[in-house]
This record gives structure tokens, C-alpha cells and sequence, in this order.
């Protein structure tokens, strides 16, 4: 049942990449990724409060609407704001960020979820997101296209 629930949010990942890159290619980068992570705080908060495996499950579906878009938005983003000279090792830094993330986000989840409880493992990742947001939104500029 975990598994289902979980993989929703790969299904719904799946549904919206297409429009959120088309979307980025529309509105700005950093707005969808704006936007993106906005999505994903709002609706990783509720997930610690759910009372059902299907309100869970929805839920789960609802993050992935935004989260699907945050990696691909941020890594376009990060090309077209760096010099070509520079994309390799920015790349390779964004890379390198995203193994550790995939390394300590599990075990400082277990440890939250040991420590605190289940619930503090979601209030936690939309607090991270939240900080994410802010980020993008105070020091992110958007990519102006030069002619």
C-alpha cells in the first residue's frame, strides 16, 4: 500500500513535466519554479495531518503535480544563467547536491520520524521547501533571453 501511495506522486510527475517545461519556456524559469515549489510546500503540509490512506495517497499525487517540475526547471535555469565556460562544473556541483540530498534526505527523515514522530517528517520537508522558495525568490534572478 506504501508503495502505491508513493508512486503516485511518480505518476503525477509523469503527467505534468510536459506542461511544466512548456510552461517554463512561456512564463520564466523561475517562475515555474516558483511556482513549483510553492505547490509542493502547500501541499506537503497537509500530508501530516492525514487521516485516511487515500487522503494520503491524493496527497501524495497533489505533491508530485509541483515537484516533478523543480529539478528540470532549476537545472535550465542554472544553464542559461552560468557562462558556457562554466555550465560543466555548475553542473557538476548541482549533480553532486542532489546525490547528498538523496543520501541524508532519507536518514535525516528517519531520524525525524524516530525522534518525533511521522508527522514532524512532512512539516519538516515543507519547511525545507518553504526555505527553498524563499531562497529562489530573494537571490534567484530570472533568465532574460539576449538578443
Amino acid at each position: 500500500m506504501s508503495g502505491i501511495a508513493f508512486s503516485a506522486t511518480g505518476l503525477a510527475n509523469v503527467v505534468t513535466a510536459p506542461f511544466l517545461g512548456n510552461r517554463s519556456d512561456v512564463i520564466g524559469y523561475r517562475r515555474v519554479l516558483l511556482i513549483c515549489l510553492l505547490g509542493a510546500t502547500l501541499t506537503t503540509l497537509p500530508q501530516a495531518f492525514a487521516e485516511s490512506y487515500w487522503s494520503f495517497t491524493a496527497q501524495r499525487f497533489a505533491v508530485g503535480l509541483f515537484i516533478g517540475g523543480i529539478l528540470p526547471t532549476a537545472n535550465a535555469l542554472v544553464g542559461r544563467l552560468v557562462t558556457r565556460a562554466e555550465r560543466g562544473t555548475v553542473y557538476g556541483i548541482t549533480a553532486s547536491a542532489m546525490f547528498l540530498g538523496n543520501s541524508i534526505g532519507p536518514l535525516s527523515g528517519g531520524a525525524v520520524a524516530a525522534a518525533f514522530g511521522l508527522r514532524w517528517v512532512f512539516l519538516m520537508t515543507g519547511a525545507v521547501l518553504l526555505a527553498n522558495l524563499l531562497w529562489v525568490y530573494y537571490r534567484v534572478p530570472e533568465y532574460v533571453e539576449r538578443s
